[in-house]
């Protein structure tokens, strides 16, 4: 991308903006993974989780936000996803159910599931931090393994990350 991602300005505030105020209605409070130089420019205090192990890319700020709180249900979203509606995040919350470790969108177009947009219940934060310590360091087969209900998304695009500045 060359910048950072959370910084681009799609509407009227930058990303990481964007995606706080999506969570807002349904979240009582809302962290950000992000570096200390990116808590302190936003101003967001304790709210910003820095990584603990970084070099991993999304799976080290996962990481360190479980580490934060690993006995609640983390809901999490990456900054990048910029069709993302409050009303997609309740689809998720909606399809919560007993002895389910997380609630994931599935991409019918690349039958992928979506990490970067998921509820993770306790038992996949734990699940998770047991991995993550034995070096799999990939959020997507982490939350493979996982016990898992996918929903579909009320539009494909909502799905689609932005990974370069010409998107």
């Amino acid at each position: 991308m060359g910048r950072d991602k959370a910084e681009i300005i799609y509407g009227e505030q930058p990303q990481w903006r964007a995606a706080a105020d999506i969570v807002a209605p349904i979240c009582a409070r809302t962290y950000w993974s992000c570096t200390a130089k990116q808590r302190d420019d936003w101003g967001i205090g304790e709210s910003g989780i820095v990584d603990q192990v970084p070099g991993h890319g999304p799976a080290s700020g996962i990481h360190a936000a479980f580490l934060h709180a690993p006995d609640a249900a983390w809901l999490v979203i990456g900054c990048d996803y910029p069709f993302l509606e409050t009303q997609d995040i309740r689809r998720l919350l909606e399809a919560r159910a007993p002895g389910i470790d997380a609630v994931t969108f599935l991409n019918h177009k690349t039958s992928e599931i979506e990490p970067m947009i998921s509820l993770w219940e306790p038992a996949a934060v734990q699940h998770f931090l047991q991995r993550f310590a034995a070096g799999e360091h990939s959020p997507r087969r982490i939350l493979q393994s996982c016990k898992l209900v996918t929903v579909v998304p009320r539009e494909p695009q909502i799905l689609h990350n932005r990974n370069s500045p010409a998107e």
